[in-house]
């Protein structure tokens, strides 16, 4: 006997005594919920499986509402998806945790830092290096010279200081660089299909990284007689060895990846030659290589005014001026005017000084980068801006104006403005303007005729691909000057797109997933909530003294021991949930747009410590919804370990007494109360197996899954004792 029904004007069958919730999903229409269970009675806690039901008020709820003949239903709707919304909002504004851990999302590669710090910290060095080159092919080069956003937002800061991630990243992926074979991934078969790179910078040595994965041929083209691009001549050795960015630019080569230099695009080669000899997509990956005049009275007629990265550039060549026993001044306050003034110490200048609109505070440059100028002696001018400069024999007089900072501009920062009557003159050898970079987009022309804007390329942002077909970019030509790391992922974005392209398939935009989060910023956090982490002290990167440093090129940053790995290792905190990948609420907070902050929480101020105590189960009551899954699955085992405590916003779900987990004397570690929570706040320890059969996947269980009750649950579990 069936029940003839409606859901979304279409007409299905049903069995008496099926609620609609069921109904609906045995006829593959799935209603959102988050307190059900198909191992127990219906409880309609968290309100969001509502649906319409013709010639009733109100939207019942479909796990308690049984079908009836010619009912007609109605699963989505405007009114239905507000509901639905508002019931995820109250949730979500009393769930406390990470979906993902700041870092991660922090990181444009989005690199599993919490996977990678996990393998370090118990000694899988290895894993560690395979999880990070998944997203990020130049781990070596990252570890010594990248900004670090990730540390920036780390929670540890907040009571303490921040974990070194870079230094860890760097620690597994200088390991990997002694072996006598490197790491490689796997190699997909050929696939006939060839792809022409222009750049050997970051974004191109990345995109090369992951085509060739993928089974396509992969050459890049070149325009300098080394590959690295900005990485190798606007980088001091110091910072990045030459030949260790050698010995990793080697293993994208090793996958079968072919680098041709001095061959220039536009002028050796275009995009006309690259199409005639078969190539099937083209990547444009060029950098910001043009550095930016001073744009003062006096400049173009002073040949001993330097651009910063020409500058740079000439020293890795060999071609520098000779700066020994010379004062010398650079304009600008980012990371390469701090590459300038450190070379020029490193050169023998006798004087070197850092010229700055704003203060010292307001730099954009790493702050260990004005540390470790300070330690080697350079000078910081202050609120001081050039005005103009004037060649006099082999000197330079360089006239300079007093700057006050006024309200924030659009950077955020105080905007600089000069003080009138404030001018003052000093002598000098060299002035290098470190004020900006942009792109030498020349080989832009009828027959290349990209479409740009700002003197950038312009991309379409889901594809990476440009105006002309085939035809993708990425890197600083997209961006403008950026970061490394930026450059890598525009570079893995691309490379997944011209993949797609090549094999002929649809191009698909990554998902943006809704990521939860304990704060919007560290500073909303209350330091109190750590009080029960123990406190470890930061392991420092060993370092050349400042004697060390003198005359030499000498890498500055000597590399973490083992211990010291492991030891920041472990400092690490886990942020991100192991329970992201299979969160419902996080699932379905995405589906409909849920946004966490909507209300205000009281939860902040009932935080409480991460129960570990459990030998397979850890229990974080923190992002408990008081769904009661776990207590009603257990009370049905018999064993009766979870109860309601508290009350108002201090409710919570634990053992009878607030009793560790592990102390609880009836809990069988059957693994059904991990199955059943929908939130991550039940979940089993990496490191362990339960060891029953119990535990199943939760997104098994919500499509009608292998245990149909609790007592088949249970004889699975007697099974195993």
């Amino acid at each position: 006997m069936s029940i003839n029904i409606t859901i979304n004007e279409k007409n299905y069958e049903a069995k008496p005594g099926q609620t609609v919730l069921d109904a609906c999903r045995e006829n593959g229409i799935i209603i959102p919920n988050l307190c059900h269970d198909p191992r127990l009675n219906p409880f309609g806690s968290c309100m969001i499986c509502r649906v319409e039901i013709e010639g009733e008020r109100g939207m019942p709820l479909s796990c308690s509402t049984q079908v009836r003949e010619g009912m007609v239903i109605k699963t989505e709707s405007d009114v239905i998806k507000k509901s639905r919304k508002t019931c995820l909002e109250l949730l979500a504004s009393q769930h406390y945790g990470d979906c993902t851990a700041p870092c991660v999302l922090e990181c444009p590669a989005n690199t599993d830092v919490q996977g990678y710090i996990n393998h370090i910290a118990n000694g899988r060095y290895d894993e560690a290096l395979k999880l990070i080159k998944e997203t990020n092919p130049l781990p070596v080069i990252c570890g010594r010279i990248c900004t670090r956003p990730c540390e920036s937002v780390c929670r540890r800061s907040i009571f303490e200081g921040n974990i070194g991630i870079a230094y860890l990243k760097r620690f597994v992926a200088d390991i990997d660089l002694e072996k006598a074979n490197s790491y490689l991934p796997e190699k997909k078969a050929a696939t006939g299909k060839k792809a022409a790179i222009i750049g050997a910078g970051p974004a191109g040595l990345s995109a090369a990284w992951f085509l060739a994965q993928e089974g396509h041929s992969v050459i890049i083209y070149e325009r300098q007689e080394c590959p690295g691009g900005m990485l190798r001549y606007g980088i001091p050795q110091y910072r990045m060895p030459n030949e260790i960015l050698d010995a990793e630019i080697d293993i994208i080569k090793s996958l079968g990846v072919e680098i041709i230099y001095n061959t220039e695009f536009g002028k050796d080669i275009n995009l006309k030659s690259l199409k005639e000899d078969g190539f099937n997509s083209v990547l444009i990956a060029v950098g910001s290589q043009k550095g930016l005049p001073l744009n003062i009275d006096g400049e173009k007629d002073s040949p001993n005014v330097l651009i910063g990265v020409d500058f740079l550039g000439s020293v890795t060549r060999g071609r520098q001026p000779d700066l020994n026993g010379k004062k010398i001044a650079v304009v600008g306050g980012g990371n390469t005017a701090f590459d300038c003034v450190r070379t020029a110490v490193r050169l023998g200048a006798k004087e070197v000084s850092i010229i700055y609109r704003r203060t010292v505070d307001e730099m954009p440059a790493d702050k260990l980068e004005i540390d470790e100028a300070q330690l080697e002696g350079v000078m910081f001018l202050e609120l001081t801006n050039p005005v103009s400069v004037s060649q006099q024999g082999s000197a330079l007089d360089l006239k300079l104006i007093k700057m006050k900072l006024g309200e924030s501009d659009a950077s955020g920062r105080r905007s600089p403005h000069p003080v009138a009557g404030s001018e003052y003159s000093i002598k000098l050898d060299y002035v290098i303007s470190a004020v900006g970079q942009t792109q030498d987009l020349s080989f832009i022309n009828d027959d290349c005729n990209l479409s740009t804007n700002r003197n950038r390329i312009t991309i379409n942002s889901g594809s990476a691909m440009t105006n002309i077909d085939g035809v993708f970019a990425a890197g600083e030509g997209v961006t403008g000057p950026h970061t490394a790391i930026m450059a890598i992922t525009g570079g893995k974005k691309a490379a997944a797109a011209m993949d797609k392209y090549m094999k002929g398939e649809n191009i698909v935009t990554e998902e943006n997933l809704y990521n939860h989060v304990k704060a919007k910023n560290n500073k909303d956090i209350d330091p109190k909530t750590f009080y029960n982490i123990e406190k470890i002290e930061k392991n420092h990167m060993p370092m050349l003294t400042k004697e060390q440093r003198q005359n030499n090129f000498k890498e500055v940053e000597l590399g973490f021991s083992e211990e010291q790995a492991k030891n920041e290792a472990a400092r690490c905190l886990s942020c991100g949930c192991a329970d992201a990948g299979e969160c419902k609420l996080r699932r379905y907070a995405a589906a409909y747009g849920a946004d966490q902050f909507a209300y205000s929480s009281a939860k902040a101020g009932f935080v409480h410590p991460v129960d570990e105590s459990h030998k397979y189960i850890i229990h974080d009551k923190n992002k408990c919804i008081l769904c009661a899954r776990c207590v009603r699955i257990c009370i049905e085992t018999g064993n009766g370990v979870f109860g309601f405590t508290g009350r108002g916003f201090d409710t919570a779900v634990e053992p009878p007494f607030s009793l560790p987990l592990g102390e609880e004397k009836n809990c069988t570690s059957c693994g059904l109360c991990v199955s059943a929570c929908p939130a991550g706040a039940l979940t089993p320890r990496k490191d362990l197996q339960l060891p029953s059969t119990a535990y199943t996947d939760r997104a098994h269980l919500d499509f009608g899954g292998e245990y149909t009750s609790v007592a088949d649950a249970a004889a699975q579990v007697k099974k195993t004792r």
